[in-house]
């Protein structure tokens, strides 16, 4: 159902090539391989970007609108008030997305991967999110309170919910069995109301033996913590606050702990 990694793409270009090229009248670059490439502000009308491979690309303040990005690989793209408004991303590889005050605007995901992608302030009117993987991505709730009519079948396992009261988004339309809540402040309401297993997180909070594998807990203030014999291999820490936390047999192999701040921890 999601994005695989077909290794399709069979050209390797750069910024000035894909411009040149563009302002030359072509709009056929399916396959190319733009990894890594440098492409802000970059403005692509009705381009053909299946299978395209995009991952690392920074994208901030570009414009991509009508265009084909089916099947295209996005991971760890950087959209930064970013427009990708009208395109087609059936089956894509949005994993590790990082978008900040950009829009999808009548845009198709189906099927589209966004498994441990940080979204905020996105704009998501009229899309199609049919089937598409939330796993471990980290989200405002207020998007889910905005989008919730379009969240059918929007799997939110292990995926960060800011939360303030857990009832403005227990009536989205998304399987949030197994979401994470986390708020800074700890939580002022019961857990009555809470789906299956969830995981409600706050500084202080008694989180051993929790499995958060591959989760992105980035940005989070999780001083006091207890995550002893928990599990955070591959999990996204990076500028998270531990400080003063209990990690006593803790698995932090292959974790992301870029500017987190363990200072005191155990």
């Amino acid at each position: 159902m999601y994005y695989e990694n077909t290794n399709l793409a069979i050209a390797l270009i750069n910024r000035d090539e894909l411009l040149k090229r563009y302002a030359a009248g072509e709009r056929e670059f399916s396959g190319v391989d733009l990894s890594g490439v440098n492409l802000e502000g970059v403005e692509l009308y009705g381009v053909n970007l299946s299978k395209a491979n995009l991952s690392n690309v920074n994208l901030g303040y570009a414009d991509i609108i009508s265009s084909n990005l089916q099947k295209a690989n996005l991971s760890e793209v950087s959209l930064n008030h970013t427009q990708i408004d009208k395109c087609d991303l059936t089956g894509a590889n949005l994993r590790g997305m990082n978008a900040f005050k950009s829009s999808f605007e009548g845009s198709n995901l189906t099927g589209a991967d966004l498994s441990q992608a940080r979204l905020r302030e996105i704009g998501l009117q009229n899309v199609n999110l049919s089937d598409t993987n939330w796993e471990k991505a980290n989200i405002d709730s207020w998007f889910l309170v905005e989008f919730k009519h379009y969240l059918k079948k929007v799997y939110l396992k292990r995926t960060v919910l800011y939360v303030d009261d857990t009832n403005e988004i227990n009536n989205c339309e998304a399987n949030l069995t197994d979401a994470i809540y986390y708020n800074s402040d700890g939580f002022k309401d019961t857990a009555a109301n809470d789906p299956p297993g969830v995981i409600r997180i706050y500084p202080g909070a008694d989180l051993s033996g929790i499995d958060f594998s591959g989760c992105n807990l980035s940005n989070l203030h999780l001083e006091r913590v207890n995550m002893s014999g928990s599990n955070l291999r591959g999990a996204n820490l990076i500028h998270t606050d531990l400080r003063n936390a209990n990690l006593t047999n803790t698995d932090l192999r292959d974790t992301y702990l870029r500017y987190t701040d363990l200072q005191g921890a155990i």
